[in-house]
């Protein structure tokens, strides 16, 4: 009979350097920064594709979003595609799932092996019958929101507050919802396997009061990449972010990016607040000496990064592709930093693994057992492979990064090739660049290597691409409109 509990907890669409563990100087985590003081940090942690459902659909499978079906939104899982939750419910484990599902409408957590919350697509909290059975339990009136701000040009809501007590908020009940299945689970007497899901720091950023208001616009300085020229680089970086003020509009200012970007902040720090009543209440139940804590982010945020982009789209950014990832071990001594490169794939084969249960198929993703315990093994692979399918618009890109370089090939347009130890801000496209020629050549070959070991659609399509890649041209990148 398996003795180890797990908890995963995922939000969405959380930046990595919004966690004082990652070095935040602004945005507070107190509760994630203890996390991590007592577990391992992970410094090269990278999501799969920056985009909900194939990152999510990944997170549950361990395997590439070619394999589970899911590559874009709105998109259902493949038939063969078992869950980590399936196997758990088979050696008798307690499944429970809390929050934002997003990996389709037809087949749901229930339909996994999971109970509790069972919502369809990306889903509306607002709307459930469990939320609003809450509200009425407690006697509590949800709010109102006071916009602050538009993101796109077509005046979708970006950012603003929420009227009402934090315990009526959405975060406070789904860390409520997560405590009392604890609860459950721990009378019991069964192990189990929780995921608590919150729908943010997605937009619309809406954290109520205290946190509304909690930081200063002001204080907060303009991102390294701001001031974004776009120079060298594909135009569809820069289409994108002129899609925000429509083209030919005038661009964001930084203060309007500030403004925004402190609600976000504000909702960070909210929702590390709820974590922190989750982790808590595990102490309180003497569940946390016997049960392994995980925590990570679906994908992250531009939140105005790069001249004012938000959201997350074809562009392969720092921004939205490398995450926060936590993970608490009671076996393992702490506190510990990894450095080797992860992805949010690797979670159900780490799973598995911990608790002793065999996968039927191999798994895309590694077990972060050996690394979790200071092991190094030879066949460990030193960089990980990304992936974007298209979201918004059809555009494909694979993307390789090995925690200093990152070559990322866009199917339809230029390469992009960063130093990420001299250009941490990714200003400057090094693909042209005669100095990099032999890591350049050396990133290929390894994308080449991932995407024929993963079976990638795009394997040929690569290969015969890079090896027809010519220096680009000014014309190939030259901008649409001054």
């Amino acid at each position: 009979m398996p003795n180890r509990n797990f908890l995963v907890i995922v939000t969405d669409q959380q930046r990595r350097d919004t966690i004082g563990a990652y070095g935040s100087q602004i945005c507070r985590t107190p509760f994630l920064d203890r996390l991590a003081e007592s577990g391992v940090r992970f410094d090269n942690a990278y999501t799969v594709c920056a985009l909900c459902s194939p990152a999510r659909s990944s997170i549950y499978t361990g395997v590439y979003p070619h394999r589970h079906g899911q590559v874009r939104n709105e998109i259902e899982f493949a038939d063969d595609v078992k869950l980590v939750s399936q196997y758990f419910r088979e050696e008798g484990y307690n499944c429970g799932f809390v929050g934002k599902w997003h990996c389709g409408s037809e087949k749901l957590p229930r339909d996994f092996g999971f109970e509790g919350m069972n919502v369809p697509g990306y889903g509306n909290c607002a709307k459930t019958r469990e939320y609003q059975d809450y509200l009425r339990q407690n006697h509590l009136e949800p709010g109102e929101i006071i916009p602050l701000g538009t993101g796109w040009h077509s005046n979708v809501l970006l950012a603003g507050s929420r009227t009402g007590p934090v315990e009526a908020s959405i975060p406070y009940f789904l860390a409520d919802k997560t405590i009392r299945m604890l609860e459950q689970y721990k009378e019991a007497g069964k192990p189990f396997l929780v995921f608590c899901n919150f729908w943010g720091p997605h937009a619309p950023y809406l954290p109520t009061e205290p946190y509304a208001s909690m930081y200063d616009p002001d204080d907060i300085p303009p991102w390294g990449n701001f001031y974004e020229s776009f120079e060298g680089k594909p135009n569809a970086h820069r289409r994108y972010r002129d899609a925000f003020v429509g083209t030919g509009g005038k661009l964001r200012t930084w203060e309007e990016c500030a403004a925004w970007a402190a609600k976000y902040f504000g909702f960070v720090t909210m929702i590390d607040a709820q974590i922190g009543r989750i982790l808590e209440a595990l102490q309180e139940l003497d569940l946390d000496t016997e049960t392994v804590v995980l925590f990570t982010a679906d994908h992250g945020d531009y939140t105005g990064a790069h001249g004012g982009i938000h959201d997350k789209d074809c562009m392969m950014y720092q921004e939205a592709y490398h995450i926060p990832f936590i993970a608490r071990f009671p076996d393992i001594e702490s506190p510990k930093v990894v450095g080797q490169p992860i992805t949010n794939m690797d979670i159900s084969p780490t799973l598995l693994e911990l608790a002793g249960i065999g996968a039927e198929t191999p798994m895309d993703g590694r077990s972060l057992r050996p690394l979790l315990t200071g092991e190094r093994p030879l066949e460990w692979e030193e960089d990980v492979m990304c992936v974007w399918n298209g979201h918004h618009f059809l555009y494909e890109s694979r993307m390789v990064v090995d925690g200093r370089y990152k070559y990322v090939f866009n199917a339809p347009e230029i390469d992009e090739f960063y130093d990420l130890e001299q250009d941490p801000c990714e200003m400057r496209n090094l693909i042209n660049d005669e100095a990099y020629g032999a890591e350049v050549a050396h990133m290929r070959s390894r994308l080449i290597h991932w995407a024929e070991k993963v079976d990638d659609p795009l394997t040929e399509w690569i290969k015969n691409l890079i090896a027809k890649r010519e220096p680009a041209r000014p014309e190939d990148y030259t901008p649409y409109r001054d």
